[in-house]
């Protein structure tokens, strides 16, 4: 066991030092430059997250397409208030701090056997990406179902004679999820920028955002939001068929989950009612059949 525990630390600590050695493109120090730049207090890390950032190190170096694929669901979670200041490289960081220690862990208590030793942090991943993909898909389900009724609200406002900015900073004042995220958007949006986009072709913020959010849904809402509002004129009356469209495409997306419950309940079934039934009924048949044939 302790050369094995040996092993481990030499490997660490030999994959540390080649990284050490790797070429880093100027871009990456400009980047976080310009991050540190912008920041007026630095936030302190508790230990065990700092102690996890040569992971991250490494993660960022083996996984780097694999760290950027975990940013939909981290983006999620952080505005449904869950993994608030964690980034997708240290996530990957600590996704590859369980595998080490889960890998420790399994040699010390399964006594060098293999089989937990590879068990035990595939069990911890389990938990770990349940913890992130979970209140993410929360987020979005809730934001999905807040989007008709945000959309027939903006529809009221821009009717009444407010414009479309105006309108979203209005839906950005309430309690829900989607105001949330419309807070942070403008938050988000540099001075420079828009917030929609402009009859001279200014590129919105707020299309980029949702963007970034990958959610469907939210895309096509800023998209319709960027060509009423760069049109000018008509936008009370089309947004009232941007509400009803997102309404419409709502509804077709809970009759395409409502559709799928079926496949999805064919294993639970499988396991739980079919394979304990046939258990059931064909359990005292082989038992009597082993019997007879034993008593011979």
């Amino acid at each position: 066991m302790i050369p094995v525990l040996i092993a481990l630390a030499a490997g660490g600590w030999a994959a540390w030092s080649i990284y050490q050695f790797m070429p880093v493109e100027k871009s990456v120090y400009s980047a976080r430059l310009s991050r540190v730049m912008a920041q007026e207090t630095v936030e302190e890390l508790p230990f065990w997250r700092a102690a996890l950032l040569p992971f991250s190190a490494l993660a960022q170096r083996l996984f780097p397409d694999a760290v950027m694929g975990v940013g939909r669901y981290l983006y999620w979670a952080q505005i449904g208030g869950k993994w608030l200041g964690w980034s997708e490289v240290e996530f990957w960081g600590l996704r590859l701090a369980v595998i080490v220690i889960g890998f420790a862990v399994g040699l010390l208590a399964g006594g060098g056997d293999m089989m937990i030793a590879a068990g035990v942090p595939g069990i911890a991943l389990f938990w770990l990406n349940s913890r992130l993909t979970g209140p993410a898909k929360r987020a979005m389900r809730r934001v999905e179902r807040e989007l008709p009724e945000a959309s027939q609200m903006m529809a009221m406002l821009v009717g009444s004679g407010k414009p479309l900015v105006e309108a979203l900073r209005i839906i950005g004042g309430g309690k829900w999820l989607l105001a949330e995220w419309v807070r942070r958007a403008m938050a988000a949006r540099p001075t420079t920028q828009p917030l929609l986009a402009t009859a001279r072709g200014e590129r919105g913020f707020l299309r980029e955002e949702a963007e970034r959010s990958g959610l469907p849904a939210l895309v096509s809402f800023a998209v319709q939001l960027d060509l009423l509002n760069a049109a000018g004129t008509g936008a009370d009356i089309l947004l009232a068929s941007v509400a009803e469209s997102v309404a419409a495409d709502y509804r077709a997306r809970l009759d395409q989950e409502a559709e799928k419950i079926g496949d999805k309940m064919i294993m639970p079934m499988m396991i739980f009612y079919f394979i304990p039934y046939l258990a059931g009924l064909l359990g005292p048949i082989i038992l009597g059949n082993a019997s007879v044939f034993l008593g011979r």
